[in-house]
């Protein structure tokens, strides 16, 4: 649907996007004011927990995984009849819900609702993957994505069997573990991004 643009200072609201099965998204947020989502190893671990179970309760396929200290990227494929939305509230809500419990806090621990970005194309796909497992180098928390406890990067090459997930898919679109950490490694700590329309989203999501 054409809004008509009535002056220059008209906005668009944020569009909350159309969710299709079978099709790919990028969803993330996090913490408000940019502060820290998770305080403690724990804390890392619970949110893994509660994408794990409350995956399969909306059909949702968890292909690749990041969790940052103050914000975390899904690569996400939404089955027959999943419920991203659904999902998505299930886990950050009762993610929310515990951490409030634990420090005796209220209030909202995000920066808002939460982002979802269509992934359109292999070439998107690849190097977003590339993207989200470089996190936690470009950071500089550690100097090799397979020593971030909280990616799978170590568990779709088979160096780790720690985070449940789909991550054939994420290796499969290369040919295989080795073809895709040589894709992530000979770029390591620089995340170079070729595709356009990546290159505008990350820009949006004001991550990088």
């Amino acid at each position: 649907m054409f809004v008509p643009i009535l002056n220059e200072y008209y906005i668009m609201p944020r569009r909350i996007p159309i969710i299709a099965e079978g099709e790919y998204y990028h969803v993330y947020n996090r913490g408000a004011l940019r502060l820290p989502l998770f305080l403690n190893d724990s804390l890392y671990d619970l949110l893994l927990y509660l994408v794990t179970i409350y995956s399969k309760c909306h059909k949702i396929t968890v292909i690749a995984i990041c969790l940052m200290p103050n914000h975390f990227h899904l690569i996400l494929r939404i089955e027959e009849h999943g419920q991203l939305p659904k999902f998505m509230k299930s886990v950050c809500g009762t993610y929310s819900r515990r951490v409030n419990t634990l420090h005796g806090r209220t209030g909202t621990i995000y920066e808002g609702r939460y982002h979802a970005k269509h992934v359109p194309d292999d070439s998107y796909f690849k190097q977003l993957c590339r993207y989200i497992h470089l996190n936690p180098v470009r950071a500089k928390l550690v100097e090799h994505p397979a020593d971030w406890r909280y990616s799978n990067y170590a568990e779709s090459v088979g160096s780790r069997f720690h985070i449940h997930a789909a991550h054939g898919l994420v290796t499969d679109a290369f040919g295989g573990r080795r073809q895709y950490a040589e894709f992530v490694l000979t770029d390591k700590g620089h995340g170079t991004i070729e595709n356009v329309l990546l290159l505008n989203d990350l820009a949006e999501m004001k991550l990088k």
